[in-house]
């Protein structure tokens, strides 16, 4: 049974769902549960409080978490898919890159188109960090969510680096 929890997120929510002791699935859509099955048709679904949240909510207030800590699976994809999301979640919390970027740090540095789809396919939005992804030419480039969201969550993550720079100083000037 895959268990999820619902919390209000950046003017819309935030859908995590959860397999035996892992994140399995994020959803930053209006209705989750619902794009939970456009992926996985044949999964059964059950709301549950789920633990993991504390750090999402944590996240959206703007305090530092490193998400990466939280225990992951992937119900399915490609090998060439796990290596693109496993990239993303390698991603230290400052790196934004380009698609060409990640896919040389996938070791796939020729499958740059197939590299932006896998990204799109993503299911661990936020912890697999697919809002850092951008084109090359410039700009915010394309998000499941929207530009908007993918532009909130950037800040959110620019917002998280200055509070653990100000935190270092801190530290330094006592």
């Amino acid at each position: 049974m895959i268990m999820y929890d619902i919390i209000p997120f950046l003017d819309s929510q935030l859908t995590i769902f959860k397999q035996n002791d892992a994140l399995v699935f994020i959803s930053l859509a209006i209705d989750g549960v619902k794009e939970f099955h456009l992926f996985y048709p044949n999964e059964q679904v059950t709301r549950a409080t789920l633990p993991e949240m504390i750090a999402f909510k944590r996240y959206v207030a703007g305090e530092t978490v490193d998400l990466s800590q939280l225990k992951i699976d992937y119900l399915k994809g490609t090998a060439f898919q796990r290596d693109i999301w496993t990239a993303m979640h390698d991603m230290l919390p400052n790196d934004t890159l380009t698609y060409g970027e990640l896919a040389i740090r996938a070791n796939h540095s020729t499958a740059i188109r197939a590299v932006a789809s896998a990204v799109g396919k993503n299911p661990l939005t936020i912890i697999n960090a697919c809002h850092r992804i951008v084109p090359k030419s410039g700009g915010i480039g394309k998000f499941r969510y929207g530009s908007e969201m993918k532009q909130k969550l950037r800040q959110l993550d620019q917002a998280m680096m200055a509070s653990k720079l100000t935190e270092k100083s801190d530290i330094i000037t006592l």
